[in-house]
């Protein structure tokens, strides 16, 4: 029996989180990324490239997500926080379609009109095909605004990444969720020849990647006849809808709370389970919901958007600075503790991040490279009934999945 090369290793473990790395670094000839029966995207290998191989299991943010921005005890949960704020785009068009606030799309905007960047890497979607998320590059404002809002489905990120640095010398931001930051750090330690492209990173707070089936269940559930087009997940308010046409040119939508809180987050990655932080803590700058609260929760009731903007390094909160002061963004300080109340979601998961990276371990005998993370740390501030709960129910699925592997 042929042994499994590295990548099919790293997906027969469902860890690939189909970012197409193994196709950018192997090449397409060698390796190609489809999407599977259960809505993710998958590497098909076709010829095996040891060396090249060998940099994938550096590179691949599935298995190693290495902080390289450390911060104190006291910051254990929320990462490094130089600034905190919530706020807004001050260009209407920003706002009302990004997902929350419009400050990741203003912010992108005020960083090519200033010439402090060159291009904006970002991933965005075909009108006539959600199935096609990718890597785009963006010039100018139109460009950002073609992707400005969330989709909750996979994307391919980074399969033509050192294409891009090869035949470009753009400096760019990159915008991406905290897994790409990390993938895209590990290259750079790889390839740091490239560090100086990038002039800031953005990472948007994730709760995890939802299959394309995810979609698919909601369009189906709604009585929509396909093909369907103009496929929105969020935005145009907030949370704003999940949104799009079938072919009959009937709209259908679903509010925030059923489409994610009833539907896609039901049909999340495994990996994304055992995510030691989805709040962007690698990046210059984290960004997400500013969630207004009700008796100690988010409030999902639609409203003007609020983003919540966290500045992580000194260039980033310098580029904040920079946008507001000339009016592109309008920004509020926040209290630390109000994230908590904001993001409880993001609490619970830092809590456990521990606990399941264990579980992992002991089922599977698999080490995942997170480091750096201080994962024990904020395991002391759960509840330890919750905790051990959480773990034993994560060695149960783990163990469950290692029984299914060819």
């Amino acid at each position: 029996m042929n042994m499994p090369s590295a990548i099919e290793w790293i997906d027969r473990n469902r860890l690939c989180l189909g970012c197409g790395f193994c196709e950018s670094l192997c090449g397409k000839e060698n390796v190609s990324m489809q999407i599977g029966a259960d809505g993710f995207f998958h590497p098909n290998v076709i010829r095996r490239q040891p060396e090249k191989e060998s940099i994938v299991l550096r590179v691949c943010p599935g298995l190693n997500v290495v902080n390289d921005i450390r911060f104190a005890k006291n910051e254990r949960i929320w990462g490094r926080i130089l600034s905190l704020h919530a706020g807004f785009a001050t260009d209407a068009a920003a706002r009302r379609k990004g997902s929350s606030g419009g400050v990741v799309s203003g912010l992108a905007i005020h960083l090519l009109d200033t010439g402090q960047v060159d291009a904006v890497l970002q991933v965005g979607g075909e009108r006539d095909d959600y199935h096609r998320n990718s890597l785009r590059v963006s010039v100018n404002r139109d460009d950002i605004l073609r992707c400005a809002s969330s989709r909750y489905a996979p994307a391919l990120v980074f399969d033509r990444i050192l294409q891009l640095l090869e035949t470009t010398s753009h400096r760019f931001c990159f915008i991406g969720k905290p897994c790409d930051i990390s993938g895209l750090k590990n290259l750079l330690t790889v390839y740091p020849q490239y560090r100086s492209r990038f002039v800031v990173t953005v990472a948007i707070l994730c709760a995890g990647m939802p299959s394309f089936r995810g979609t698919q269940a909601i369009v189906d559930q709604l009585g929509a006849v396909p093909p369907v087009s103009d496929l929105t997940y969020r935005g145009n308010g907030w949370p704003g809808y999940f949104s799009f046409i079938d072919s009959r040119q009937r709209t259908y939508r679903q509010s925030y709370n059923d489409s994610w809180g009833k539907n896609l987050n039901q049909h999340l990655h495994f990996r994304c389970k055992l995510c030691p932080e989805g709040i962007g803590i690698q990046a210059d700058i984290a960004a997400g919901d500013a969630w207004e609260t009700t008796d100690g929760y988010p409030d999902f009731a639609e409203r003007d958007g609020q983003s919540l903007v966290i500045g992580r390094t000194a260039t980033g909160v310098a580029l904040l600075e920079a946008a507001a002061a000339d009016g592109a963004l309008a920004l509020a300080p926040l209290a630390v503790e109000q994230l908590r109340m904001m993001q409880p979601y993001q609490y619970n998961r830092r809590t456990r991040a521990f606990s399941r990276k264990l579980a992992m371990w002991l089922g599977s005998g698999i080490r995942l490279n997170f480091r750096h993370l201080r994962l024990f740390s904020a395991m002391l501030m759960a509840d330890k009934l919750l905790l051990l709960k959480d773990f034993k129910g994560t060695l149960r699925r783990v163990r469950a999945r290692k029984t299914q592997l060819p």
